[in-house]
């Protein structure tokens, strides 16, 4: 959405889709080019055969769509996976972006959504793996649960996600944290169980002059459970990183 010079590029989790992103999108397009990709961790056929083994395979995808498209200065934003895939990126690319945002990260520590999963999952074990990922109940719909029964059904994606699941837990980016020297904005949900504040708190502590901001009745999804006052503090943030 949006047309310009100055691009902010949004990438979902593990069960995120560019569609999370959607309310963020609308709000920031009058002043900005915003991007949201799909990331190839999606239920689509083939994934097992031809998917992800490692992180880098991802910022790979992602830095090869930037540059395809000449995207110019960018602010990338992840949430989850997308916030590890987008630390992947600017720790080995130091000059890819102008700016850095963190939501629900993965790389310090993660409460994997797929621990427990066999290959007949419940329905109950899907509701509770939901619930523990969103906080608004009212986002927790049959619909939802329904589609993520579906997609962890089949047993090859399954095993896919396990196989990123574990990509994403080798990935730690612990020591290499001080190395950014980028505006970096950590947007935490205030009730992520998966990633608990004290993760948020972590990054704070480790990436140099980050700055910290948590959303009240919020979990681990601050995109799509509270668009509007994520877009406000992202926007709050963006000046900066464009400023010559």
């Amino acid at each position: 959405m949006g047309d310009g010079p100055r691009t902010v590029l949004l990438l979902h989790g593990l069960f995120g889709t560019p569609e999370h992103w959607r309310v963020v999108m609308e709000s920031m397009a009058p002043r900005y080019r915003v991007l949201a990709p799909q990331l190839p961790v999606d239920p689509q056929p083939g994934r097992r055969q031809r998917g992800v083994r490692k992180i880098s395979d991802l910022s790979k995808m992602i830095v090869n769509l930037v540059e395809e498209r000449d995207l110019g200065p960018l602010v990338i934003c992840g949430n989850s996976l997308g916030g590890l895939v987008a630390l992947d990126i600017c720790i080995t690319r130091p000059d890819f972006a102008k700016g850095l945002v963190l939501a629900g990260s993965a790389g310090l520590f993660e409460k994997s959504p797929m621990r427990g999963l066999n290959s007949r999952p419940s329905r109950e074990y899907i509701r509770s793996t939901v619930t523990e990922i969103l906080h608004k109940d009212d986002l927790v719909t049959e619909e939802l649960i329904d589609e993520w029964h579906r997609a962890v059904s089949d047993r090859d994606y399954a095993r896919f996600l396990l196989r990123v699941s574990r990509a994403t837990r080798d990935r730690s980016v612990e020591h290499e944290l001080d190395s950014l020297e980028l505006p970096t904005l950590i947007i935490w949900g205030a009730n992520d169980e998966i990633t608990p504040p004290s993760t948020a708190q972590e990054f704070h502590r480790r990436i140099p002059n980050a700055q910290l901001e948590f959303i009240e009745e919020c979990g681990h999804a601050p995109s799509l459970e509270q668009p509007e006052e994520f877009a406000r503090l992202l926007e709050n943030f963006l000046p900066a990183c464009f400023a010559e």
